[in-house]
């Protein structure tokens, strides 16, 4: 990868909160439970290059502005974009409705293998965790299963800075990233 070849990554590492590997000259970063090696010719995970829109994420964080994560209030992707985002609705929040259930009584087993831990709820929902998704960004997840009057919901919101960190378009993946993992992990465990 061209933006990696002359990156100096003892620098970097303490920036951007990772692990440097004098040995392989190489960065350790976590994103969502999983380490991510990232070295001058690319972003690896499980000694495999990461897929695109991971590598994506991955060089959108390393290449930030952002210095201090501020994590409060929450805010969600709309606010970012100063517009409505349905596309992430259909995209992101909707499929985790399917699932509210699954996801709602897992919560403890699926917790550690994706770095969240239990929250307080904002809207009193079933269910409500923080996930440190990068370290710097985090994702606030509320989810409430179906009921006799109202059906299954879900909600993502960031951390308040999180663009700061990664772009609109890194955002978004990140989301869909965040919820591709906790759909595999409901379907393993």
């Amino acid at each position: 990868m061209k933006a990696l070849k002359h990156i100096s990554f003892p620098e970097m590492a303490e920036r951007v909160c990772a692990l440097y590997n004098e040995d392989e000259d190489a960065l350790l970063l976590g994103m969502l439970g999983q380490e991510y090696i990232i070295r001058h010719d690319g972003v690896y995970i499980r000694g495999q290059k990461a897929p695109d829109t991971h590598a994506s994420v991955v060089l959108d964080y390393l290449f930030s502005r952002g210095a201090d994560p501020i994590v409060l209030p929450w805010r969600p992707i709309g606010d970012f974009a100063d517009q409505a985002m349905p596309d992430f609705r259909k995209r992101v929040e909707a499929p985790l409705t399917v699932y509210a259930a699954e996801i709602i009584g897992r919560a403890s087993t699926l917790f550690p293998m994706m770095d969240a831990e239990a929250a307080s709820s904002i809207i009193g929902s079933d269910l409500a965790f923080m996930v440190r998704a990068l370290p710097k960004v985090y994702l606030h997840v509320e989810i409430s299963g179906e009921t006799e009057d109202f059906p299954a919901e879900a909600w993502l919101l960031f951390s308040n800075n999180a663009n700061d960190f990664l772009t609109m378009k890194g955002l978004h993946a990140l989301a869909e990233m965040f919820k591709d993992r906790l759909l595999s992990l409901i379907r393993i465990y």
